[in-house]
């Protein structure tokens, strides 16, 4: 049998980009909700495209992942606790 072994760094990124994609799957299923005003859906889009950019940088900074996963909790924030 057979095993495919990926190179750490490739499990890492395939991982990230999994965990990625995930997150904006969850916030456009909330974004698609009835009931949202067009300034919350336009947040949570705003969050998805800060996702999709930090999904395309081969190894973003550790400001740049704070600042996405900021924007992802605001946006989360606004539409369902505020």
């Amino acid at each position: 049998m057979r095993h495919r072994h990926e190179l750490p760094e490739k499990e890492d990124s395939m991982k990230k980009n999994k965990n990625l994609q995930f997150c904006m799957d969850l916030l456009q299923s909330m974004r698609d909700r009835d009931r949202l005003e067009p300034e919350q859906r336009r947040a949570l889009e705003k969050a998805k495209v800060k996702l999709k950019r930090l999904r395309r940088k081969p190894n973003p900074s550790r400001d740049e992942s704070f600042e996405a996963v900021r924007e992802v909790a605001e946006a989360i924030i606004k539409n369902f606790v505020g």
